[in-house]
């Protein structure tokens, strides 16, 4: 529980400031079934707090409670983000390992923890026969299809855009949907915002990356019968052309 400030003070390099005034935890003793978390309060239930459940319910503060989702099939949106936090605190621990989140070394071993889980996702086959922003009833809490490959997009996501850009335009879009609510369109086009190559091409191809990583189901088997688009540096058929461009 004591970690909760730096958990915050962590995330908030890439979600901008704290949303709301206050922040705290509470340990139920009871088997209640899951954890939860509303704005300032995170509930743990069995007397325990795991730190990735820590993490993933705090960035909830910026991503469900600051900023909400317009309608209940977008909750991929923003527990992709909270999966990110995750894998940011992972992230974390690799670059404080090899010698600090600001350091040369640690910056590189921070980007390469974030590249691997993408391509350990990358390879996972169950992510990819129902589409997030799609659910049904029994996969609106699927950790496949709502948690994982939405978390899993936004580290693409991240390279595609470079993460100086990825977090502006994270903050950027909790600074404009504050204390509100938004679709689907509205958080693509945030990202589209930052966008370090602005042409015509680079747009659809973007375009093209959200319909295949949030909005469309494939067949079963993995392979090219999951997203198509990914990042540079990811496994997988990458964003850019050969010469940088989206021609």
């Amino acid at each position: 529980m004591d970690q909760q400030q730096d958990i915050t003070d962590f995330q908030s390099r890439f979600n901008g400031p704290f949303p709301f005034t206050s922040d705290g935890v509470l340990v139920g003793i009871p088997q209640a079934g899951f954890e939860e978390e509303m704005q300032t309060m995170i509930t743990f239930q069995g007397g325990q707090i795991d730190l990735d459940t820590f993490h993933h319910e705090n960035m909830h503060q910026w991503w469900g409670d600051n900023v909400a989702e317009a309608n209940y099939n977008l909750t991929f949106f923003k527990e992709g983000m909270a999966t990110l936090g995750e894998y940011l605190f992972d992230a974390r621990n690799a670059a404080t390992a090899a010698g600090g989140m600001d350091t040369p070394a640690g910056e590189a071993a921070f980007d390469a923890s974030l590249v691997d889980r993408f391509n350990t996702n990358y390879a996972n086959k169950q992510l990819w026969t129902a589409a997030p922003s799609d659910p049904t009833p029994a996969t609106l809490f699927s950790g496949n299809f709502t948690y994982t490959r939405p978390g899993t997009a936004y580290v693409a996501l991240r390279q595609i855009l470079g993460r100086a850009n990825f977090t502006s335009a994270m903050q950027q879009i909790q600074r404009d949907y504050r204390f509100s609510s938004i679709t689907e369109k509205q958080l693509e086009a945030g990202f589209h915002a930052w966008m370090p190559n602005q042409s015509a091409a680079c747009s659809a191809r973007l375009d093209q990356f959200f319909a295949q990583w949030f909005d469309t189901a494939y067949p079963s088997g993995g392979g090219a019968n999951r997203p198509q688009l990914t990042g540079p540096g990811l496994d997988g058929p990458g964003f850019y052309d050969a010469d940088g461009t989206c021609a």
